[in-house]
Parts: C-alpha cells; structure tokens; sequence
C-alpha cells in the first residue's frame, strides 16, 4: 500500500528491499562466509578478499540494473 500511495510499482519495491538486506553479507563475521572458509578449508586472510570484491559487484551491478528499470522502464 505504501509503494502505491507514492507511485512506486510494489515490485520495485520488492527488489529495492531484497537488496538492501544483503548489505550485511559482506562482512567477515557474518555466519555464511564463516561456514564457508570452515568448509573450504580456508582462512579469512586468505579469501574474504575475493568474497568481498564478489559480493559488491554482485550488488552494484543489481544496483545498476534496478536504477535503470526505474527510470526507463525498460529490462
């Protein structure tokens, strides 16, 4: 309803949000990438360089995408 009442199509809304709160999943402590490295058997100093980079391209290029949909409505 409120996407609505400012004009905003509810699934804009939806993947704006979905979005958002994958914000948090970019850091060291989070439990997905501390599972990840126990059962990879990897270090933190090791590779929580590559998931970092992965997941903000991950985000951004949605970020682009989304952005784009918005304003053109096109994709």
């Amino acid at each position: 309803a409120w996407a609505n009442s400012i004009g905003m199509s509810p699934e804009i809304l939806h993947r704006v949000a979905s979005m958002a709160s994958g914000g948090m999943d970019t850091l060291p402590h989070n439990g997905a990438v501390i599972t990840l490295l126990a059962v990879c058997g990897l270090t933190h100093k090791d590779s929580y360089k590559d998931i970092f980079v992965l997941t903000i391209l991950k985000t951004t290029m949605v970020f682009v995408v989304i952005a784009l949909h918005s304003m053109t409505g096109l994709l």
